[in-house]
């Protein structure tokens, strides 16, 4: 499943996601809010919430403030939903 995470140049925040993501080696493909203005927008009206980080699994978002409140609980939350993706396409495949 792919993890979008939307990012900004500049905010430490979303630096600091980005490590850790890639400490717990989740791939995920980064989209600047300012590049894919568009696409955020959309995303941000959808979850009701424009701050960042914020990360897109399938139909799962994850953002600051209603699923997280540092960035080392984000990483881990996302990784745990990650390995429960894993598992439920493992017990059903």
């Amino acid at each position: 499943m792919e993890v979008i995470l939307f990012s900004m140049k500049g905010c430490p925040y979303c630096d600091d996601l980005k490590n850790k993501l890639e400490e717990k080696k989740i791939r995920f493909v980064e989209r600047d809010v300012d590049e894919h203005e568009i696409l955020y927008e959309s995303f941000s009206k959808k979850v009701d919430s424009e701050f960042l980080p914020a990360v897109v699994i399938g139909k799962k978002a994850f953002v600051p403030e209603k699923s997280f409140k540092t960035i080392e609980q984000a990483a881990d939350i996302i990784e745990s939903y990650l390995q429960e993706l894993s598992r439920r396409e493992t017990h059903l495949g």
